[in-house]
């Protein structure tokens, strides 16, 4: 696609309002990044979120890329912070809509424990109360399918007590040129997030990634790490579902306020998940390295990347310390990689998905805007997955999925009581 296709989105008033110059990383002046500001998409009465969203975009040894990428990471932010139209809106109970809607016990839950806390921002959901519901496609059966209209819509602002029974990311949502390998991408979010859940709370000591694996770019870039005395770390972290999902810990020994740090990708197969990994860590470093000063209390996380900050202080360093161990275990087994072709890659995943026994729901979130220039926007939900939560006070620990996926990967099993006491430091 021309780098210049998306272009008619930046506007003062379009879905982009402002894009950056790309700019050559700290680190490796071969990766550039680019920044945008996204424009306000409706009234504020109707969103979670105020003030201006932003996005970002990388590309390597390709400044136009960085900047294409940003644009289309804009208009995904734009896409889910647009609320759905009232028409589109049903307002129901779940014992109504039984055998049409999304089933309740697949939705993450927390435990009687994370609910007893008073900062708790999460409640149980009820069946009996009525909710906000919109239509998805059930991705195995091809059956339409009604959703929460708050696992749905990110920036959709909960009516009341009722629809605060998730924690809500970006995950899963996703835009491309191709309608298909939109799906993909957010079908390869949502699993990596289940991953990074899993593999910290329960703190597996994870595989390293063959160096064998690496492709030529990501060797480059971990040898630019190594100049500028950072250490990288690639963990496999392919969960049960076998979708190669790769865990990345960058170490600055010398830094005063970022020791450790992380990122991770789902992709295709282990060396293209190994890349973006490292690529999306090391372009956190600005981001982690600079702002405010991070609350010393985890209760109080406000910002995204709180917690990471927070992880990344030296003297929180040895909770890392399950990694650095796992470094040390045999080799991954070598695993095939997802066709190249759209169609056949989201067939596999629907395949792998549907013997793990998960519902996969994908939702149209595509506006005007995205689809004149030829953009769809989608968000992949799969509530049987584990959520990545980084409210401190919320982290699903009663989802059978925590427990579930270790025991089915060979791994021991934690219990509640023994789980990982730190603050997600993902960003």
């Amino acid at each position: 696609m021309n780098p210049e296709s998306l272009d008619e989105l930046v506007s003062p008033y379009g879905v982009v309002s402002a894009v950056s110059d790309p700019r050559p990383s700290r680190i490796c002046d071969r990766l550039y990044s680019c920044g945008v500001e996204v424009g306000t998409p409706g009234p504020a009465s109707t969103r979670r979120t105020t003030g201006r969203l932003g996005g970002g975009g990388r590309g390597w040894a390709d400044p136009a890329l960085a900047r294409f990428v940003a644009i289309a990471e804009g208009a995904e932010r734009y896409a889910m912070a647009l609320g759905p139209d009232r028409r589109e809106i049903i307002r129901s109970t779940a014992h109504a809509l039984a055998g049409e809607c999304l089933e309740p016990f697949r939705y993450p839950r927390c435990s009687a424990r994370e609910l007893a806390d008073p900062g708790c921002p999460v409640r149980p959901f009820d069946p009996a109360a009525a909710i906000r519901w919109v239509t998805g496609l059930d991705l195995i059966s091809g059956a339409p399918v009604w959703v929460p209209a708050v696992m749905a819509c990110r920036d959709l602002a909960p009516a009341d007590d009722a629809e605060r029974f998730v924690h809500r990311l970006s995950t899963g949502h996703a835009v491309h040129t191709d309608p298909v390998e939109a799906v993909v991408r957010g079908t390869f979010e949502v699993i990596e997030r289940d991953a990074v859940a899993v593999l910290w709370l329960q703190r597996l000591a994870l595989p390293a990634v063959p160096p064998a694996e690496l492709v030529a770019s990501t060797r480059h870039l971990i040898e630019c790490c190594r100049r500028r005395f950072v250490t990288v770390r690639l963990f496999d972290a392919t969960t049960d579902l076998g979708v190669p999902t790769v865990y990345c810990l960058l170490t600055a020994e010398h830094d005063l306020r970022l020791r450790h740090w992380t990122a991770a990708s789902t992709a295709r197969d282990l060396p293209g998940a190994a890349a973006k990994a490292l690529e999306e860590a090391v372009g956190l470093l600005g981001l982690l390295s600079e702002g405010t000063v991070v609350p010393g209390n985890p209760a109080e996380f406000s910002a995204v990347q709180d917690g990471a900050r927070y992880m990344g202080a030296p003297e929180r360093a040895a909770a890392f310390d399950f990694l650095l161990a796992g470094a040390a275990a045999a080799p991954p087994p070598r695993r095939p990689a997802l066709p190249e072709d759209p169609d056949l890659a989201l067939a596999a995943l629907i395949e792998r998905l549907a013997s793990a026994g998960t519902r996969p729901v994908v939702i149209d979130r595509t506006t005007r805007e995205l689809a004149d220039v030829g953009l769809t926007a989608v968000n992949v939900v799969i509530p049987d997955l584990q959520p990545l939560s980084l409210h401190p006070l919320a982290q699903f620990t009663a989802h059978p999925r925590l427990y579930e996926a270790p025991a089915r990967m060979g791994y021991r099993v934690l219990p509640e009581e023994e789980l990982n006491p730190w603050p997600q430091p993902f960003a």
